[in-house]
């Protein structure tokens, strides 16, 4: 058997080969994926602009904080605003989040959260701050309104040091997603070295240098979308037909590429396959998982030996365990649990759109919860 598996722009290349090479491997795993990774490094351009707006460094390209537009404090609170609408929805208080569509509508930023009356102080938010963490989370528009990325999910994860990484620091500083913009994703390319990669971010265009990662000309005969994606990205059907599986996993607090950006692949490549995008894909959201890992979340799980089964036993992966990363574990602490949690806690991950809801018992393990609706 060949298996093929990654994680971040690995999640990619996992997602893509499946279209593209499907008669190469018997099992595609793909963990975090950058799947529309253009779009997606693009979305944290335009999200640095609008932190820009309410941040309060005085700084040069050398010398700048974007996190002081969404401090920790600041996000602490907003995620505790979360938690107190959200987090009993799937029948137990734990300090997760498992309904996440039940939060978009539970959770209201302008009504859950404090406006600031005064200065800020950790406690609240100012009315500004609220239109652009609103902004943010909602993805970005051009002047049409045209979306050209997907939205973020409201989640306590955003408390976490790697979301601010994502969120603050990879979108300028040392110039992640504006090289990769300018000189991968662009067509035609910018072919001289970025000067200052915080003035290319926040100078970047939605309107005239967003369209160029769909362009080409007659030297770069493919766009940066075409590059990165498969022209068809739901026809798995060579894939599906060969018998080959595949498994999907995403954090629900992923700070750079959206867990609901993977949910609507799914939800496309399932309305393609008549509802039965199940025999041959199944799809895991971790509830507080940022990027690949870490976040408040039970983010230690064995995606692969559940492919194995379902390529090699033919049983297909109805739930995913999935454990705490804390104090004493092997593969070293989660910083971001909380004191609060049994260091041991588990639970189980869900197919989606199947939420783990908890129906008695110890509150700490997997056994009490069950995957439904």
């Amino acid at each position: 058997r060949s298996y093929i598996a990654g994680t971040s722009n690995g999640g990619r290349h996992a997602m893509v080969a499946a279209a593209r090479l499907p008669r190469d491997y018997d099992g595609f795993l793909a963990n975090s994926p950058g799947f529309n990774l253009p779009k997606a490094a693009v979305a944290q351009l335009w999200g640095a602009q609008q932190w820009n707006k309410v941040a309060t460094y005085t700084g040069t390209a050398h010398n700048f904080d974007l996190e002081s537009a969404f401090t920790q404090p600041e996000r602490r609170m907003v995620a505790a605003a979360i938690l107190s609408r959200c987090d009993a929805l799937d029948g137990l208080a734990d300090g997760l989040v498992q309904d996440v569509e039940a939060c978009r509508t539970a959770f209201d930023l302008a009504r859950d959260v404090p406006t600031c009356s005064a200065s800020r102080d950790g406690t609240c938010l100012s009315a500004e701050q609220k239109n652009v963490v609103r902004d943010v989370f909602a993805g970005p528009r051009n002047a049409r309104g045209e979306a050209l990325y997907a939205r973020w999910a409201y989640a306590p994860g955003l408390t976490a040091t790697g979301w601010a990484d994502w969120k603050f620091r990879n979108s300028v500083r040392g110039g992640r997603d504006p090289v990769a913009v300018a000189h991968i994703f662009s067509v035609p390319p910018v072919t001289t070295a970025l000067p200052n990669t915080l003035s290319y971010a926040l100078a970047f265009s939605i309107e005239t240098d967003a369209p160029k990662i769909f362009a080409t000309d007659s030297v770069y005969t493919q766009s940066g979308m075409q590059l990165m994606t498969p022209p068809d990205p739901t026809n798995l059907d060579v894939m599906r037909q060969r018998g080959a599986k595949m498994v999907v996993v995403h954090g629900m607090a992923d700070g750079v590429f959206s867990v609901d950006d993977t949910a609507a692949w799914y939800d496309a490549l399932n309305d393609r396959l008549g509802g039965r995008a199940g025999e041959a894909v199944r799809f895991f959201r971790v509830p507080g998982m940022g990027h690949s890992r870490g976040g408040p979340a039970t983010d230690q799980y064995d995606a692969l030996a559940a492919l194995v089964d379902w390529v090699e036993r033919g049983v297909a992966p109805d739930r995913i365990g999935a454990s705490a990363r804390g104090t004493g574990n092997a593969g070293g602490a989660n910083a971001d649990v909380p004191v609060t949690w049994s260091a041991t806690r588990t639970r189980p991950l869900c197919p989606y759109p199947l939420v783990a809801r908890y129906k008695g018992g110890d509150t700490e393990v997997a056994a009490s919860f069950a995957c439904e609706k």
